[in-house]
């Protein structure tokens, strides 16, 4: 084989690999903009997800606010010292426990930062402010114990 033969196939070698090089860039960076636009829909649904989540807790905490109302004219309109009135209590202080359980999720959810911190705290602020001050003035040791997280945020 003469070197002019050998350079020759060496040359189509070269441009063989420089093709099939070249293909595989193509096919990765295909591939990156796959993988780029599908991180970019994960993106999206977990905000939509974490919204979700939120409106959910919202919606526990409006709930139990709601009971809690109830529960509190039901306390007011029974007459103290029946049984209609120990009732209403007990299902009152149900309530209440059920609302500041709410609130600690919320708190939870916003110190472990699965919602906008900053945004949650500022937002949910005078709820929060409201809900950790009753309970210190009611009793104070529970506050401390139970509901940590309201306390933290």
């Amino acid at each position: 084989m003469t070197s002019e033969t050998y350079n020759l196939w060496s040359l189509v070698v070269y441009i063989a690999s420089a093709v099939i090089a070249l293909s595989m860039l193509c096919i990765a960076l295909f591939q990156l903009r796959k993988l780029n636009s599908q991180v970019v829909e994960a993106v999206k649904s977990n905000k939509i997800n974490e919204l979700a989540t939120f409106l959910e807790i919202e919606n526990q905490i409006s709930n139990s606010r709601r009971e809690l109302a109830i529960a509190g004219v039901r306390v007011k309109s029974a007459e103290s010292g029946t049984d209609e009135f120990d009732s209403a209590s007990l299902y009152l202080n149900e309530c209440l426990e059920n609302y500041l359980n709410s609130i600690d999720r919320l708190c939870y959810c916003i110190i472990k930062e699965y919602f906008n911190n900053d945004e949650m705290k500022i937002e949910y602020r005078h709820i929060i402010n409201d809900a950790v001050y009753w309970k210190k003035s009611h009793n104070k040791r529970e506050t401390e114990s139970k509901f940590r997280g309201k306390v933290k945020v």
